[in-house]
């Protein structure tokens, strides 16, 4: 994978030999304090999925790049949230954490996904930031704007957001959001202000069955 950072790999690795916590780890020295932004900036207000209103928000912090984000969203957020979100329990937020696992795409698909929820709405967005993971061993222009396609985006605009970066800044001020909450690795989901870091499917809705009383 082009831009592929070693250090975050080895860093993921030697976490998972230690037997620590099964993520990809980030924090000083990862690489994204220097990622540098161009061009027109513009930011978007993308709402909780599910229940905007209820006592308990769910708060995923991802890398799209992060193999470990990869088993999250293909095997825990879809149970989550055909659990409690379709049920209208909890609300559900995505954040990016680029750490960044790859230098390119890190960045790039979380502004390509800001674009289809600027182009065709929440519902797309959070089908989107599942449903891209599957290319992360092949990302590409083509395949990432074309499942913006798919889910009613503007495949163009997909494609001009992930070689602009018009969200770049906003992408950034989801990283610092992420550190000021002590986050050093992705990925990591807070219930409330319950910090559980690559939670199973089973540590996650535990948690969250306690926040719901």
């Amino acid at each position: 994978m082009k831009g592929f950072s070693r250090r975050a790999l080895l860093a993921s690795a030697g976490a998972l030999s230690a037997g620590g916590l099964a993520g990809c780890l980030g924090g000083s020295g990862g690489g994204g304090d220097e990622h540098e932004c161009s061009g027109e900036q513009r930011s978007v207000e993308v709402p909780p999925a599910g229940d905007p209103e209820s006592d308990v928000t769910v708060t995923a912090y991802e890398d799209f790049a992060c193999p470990h984000c990869r088993r999250y969203a293909e095997d825990t957020a879809p149970e989550i949230k055909a659990d409690y979100v379709e049920t209208g329990e909890i609300a559900y937020v995505h954040r990016d954490l680029p750490i960044p696992m790859d230098e390119t795409w890190s960045w790039a698909v979380p502004n390509a996904s800001l674009a289809v929820f600027e182009d065709a709405g929440a519902d797309p967005y959070y089908t989107f930031v599942e449903e891209v993971y599957q290319f992360q061993d092949e990302y590409s222009a083509d395949n990432v704007a074309g499942l913006g396609a798919e889910l009613g985006a503007d495949e163009e605009a997909v494609r001009t957001a992930i070689e602009s970066g018009p969200f770049c800044e906003q992408v950034k001020e989801s990283k610092a959001e992420a550190e000021q909450r002590g986050v050093s690795g992705t990925p990591t989901v807070f219930v409330n202000d319950t910090q559980l870091e690559a939670p199973s499917t089973d540590e996650l809705r535990e948690e969250i069955e306690s926040a719901l009383g």
